[in-house]
């Protein structure tokens, strides 16, 4: 379990790394092209798109399995902390159970939908062409499956902590 909880964490912070390389090269592609299209008159060809297509999808999307394994993800505890510590156990179960179900479903569909646009070689339309725009769908269920991961094995450590105590 100690393996699979240091992997987890190695991955989640290589998708956390990413994500911020992701966010640094999208400040830096738009602050290019506000230079060339302010001095030059030449801005670079689109920019709008690969910044929704690719910088916005790794930025919002590849921290979340960082904030699954931490714990860190958004909680209400203003009416679980006052509550039995039996109904807390099981209010922690559920929301672990509903939040992997729910990032199965996600992961899953955005797999579907990654590989359909792979097939249909989606693009983009920008000024003087094409951008390739399905590489960038396969950041979705490789972020849904990284946080189901690390939300399994969440659960399984708090449960075992529960039972050990």
């Amino acid at each position: 379990m100690a393996r699979l909880d240091r992997i987890l964490d190695l991955w989640s912070r290589a998708l956390l790394a990413l994500a911020i390389i992701a966010g640094l090269a999208m400040m830096v592609h738009v602050t290019l092209d506000a230079a060339f299209r302010y001095f030059l008159n030449a801005p670079i060809a689109g920019t709008s798109q690969t910044v929704a297509a690719y910088y916005m999808i790794a930025v919002a999307f590849l921290p979340i399995a960082l904030l699954g394994r931490e714990d860190e993800h958004i909680t209400v505890d203003v009416f679980t902390d006052a509550a039995p510590r039996a109904f807390r156990v099981f209010s922690l179960v559920v929301a672990h159970l509903l939040g992997m179900a729910w990032m199965a479903i996600f992961s899953w569909q955005a797999w579907v939908s990654a590989m359909r646009r792979m097939h249909q070689g989606e693009v983009l339309e920008i000024p003087g062409g094409f951008l390739l725009a399905w590489p960038a769908r396969f950041l979705l269920p490789v972020a849904g499956a990284s946080l189901l991961a690390c939300l399994a094995l969440r659960l399984i450590q708090q449960l075992r902590a529960l039972r050990a105590t």
